[in-house]
């Protein structure tokens, strides 16, 4: 099963949406009447119960397979146990079925305001939902759906979705040359997953990408350390963090655990001409100075990979990003004395934004 939840503020929208479209079918509610304009009226009123609460309609649905349609009962049950794992045990609701599209689905209306005053909490409630869905899958024998926190890619977006579709029907209608594009996110994980073999150098690797019509960009801040990869296609840029997940993300520590090998001395020209800067001040240029403290960053260290047979103790090497001109001592300290000031001011974007 696949599950949505949202919070809203129109008790009436939705309920008119869930009920009067074709082919809706009222499954279960503890709701008095049997109209729509009954089961808003009740549910509307539960506002008065908690002024505060200004989203007090949640609105959750739940898709199945096209070959699984659980009977009535178990989609009560199914309903039931959405409900309480989410902690609305003692809110209003009902849920019907809409059998009008692809894959048969139900809709949840309910108050986020129980008969108490209190409000469900809404944190985590996407991933809260989804361990609930899993446990009733097991419990009724059905379907089994990774949670997406274990999905190696990153699906499309709703809108990409619909241009997919759009553009797949003109295709079958002879109103487009050629079938749907895939989305800009799709070309880079798709180009991501063909480049990568054990034993592959960074600088091969980016290489592979520009090849395939796709720029990246090393990002580093004013302290020399490199916060993380971003890639963009089309016009289209995504960070690594956002490419799949987990072992097959493209964050440079999850390119690096894939096998790709990277050492400063031998990807020099590649990872230099990449870096850019995120202190305004420098004008998005990487110094010679800040490739020096780049090289030479502890935090850096997670660039000498396990492939390169470097140890976390060893020291870093002194083979430079570049070929430099020496900096004396003297502009290597006030550099970093001002790097450490102009951090504070501008450097917001943490490792975990990019990587």
């Amino acid at each position: 099963m696949i599950g949505k939840i949202k919070k809203g503020k129109s008790f009436t929208g939705l309920t008119k949406y869930i009920l009067e479209k074709e082919q809706a079918e009222l499954l279960c509610t503890n709701l008095a009447g049997e109209t729509p304009q009954d089961f808003y009226q009740q549910l509307s009123a539960t506002r008065q119960l908690n002024p505060r609460v200004r989203s007090p309609v949640s609105h959750i649905s739940i898709g199945f397979p096209p070959t699984e349609r659980p009977d009535k009962q178990q989609l009560k049950d199914i309903v039931e146990g959405t409900l309480a794992g989410l902690g609305f045990e003692k809110n209003l609701y009902f849920a019907a079925s809409h059998n009008d599209c692809n894959h048969f689905h139900l809709h949840i209306a309910a108050s986020r305001i129980n008969i108490d005053g209190e409000c469900v909490s809404d944190w985590y409630d996407k991933r809260r939902l989804e361990k609930v869905l899993r446990n009733l899958e097991s419990q009724f024998d059905l379907t089994p759906v990774p949670f997406s926190w274990n999905v190696d890619r990153t699906a499309p977006s709703t809108g990409q979705k619909r241009r997919m579709r759009q553009q797949t029907r003109e295709f079958e209608l002879r109103l487009r040359d050629k079938p749907a594009d895939p989305s800009a996110m799709e070309k880079i994980q798709n180009a991501v997953d063909t480049t990568i073999r054990p034993g592959i150098t960074m600088t091969q690797f980016l290489d592979n990408l520009k090849s395939a019509g796709i720029e990246t960009q090393i990002k580093v801040n004013s302290e020399g350390v490199i916060l993380g990869i971003s890639y963009s296609i089309d016009g289209v840029a995504f960070p690594g963090r956002k490419l799949g997940r987990n072992g097959q993300a493209c964050t440079l520590k999850s390119l690096l655990a894939r096998g790709i090998n990277c050492d400063f001395q031998q990807d020099a020209l590649a990872l230099e001409s990449r870096m850019k800067s995120n202190n305004p001040s420098h004008n998005k240029t990487v110094t010679p100075v800040l490739i020096g403290t780049i090289q030479n960053h502890p935090q850096n260290l997670f660039l000498l990979t396990a492939n390169s047979h470097s140890s976390v103790e060893d020291p870093v090497p002194q083979s430079q990003l570049t070929n430099l001109n020496s900096q004396d001592d003297k502009e290597q300290t006030n550099y970093i004395v001002t790097s450490k000031i102009e951090l504070t001011k501008h450097n917001k974007l943490t490792e975990m934004e990019w990587d």
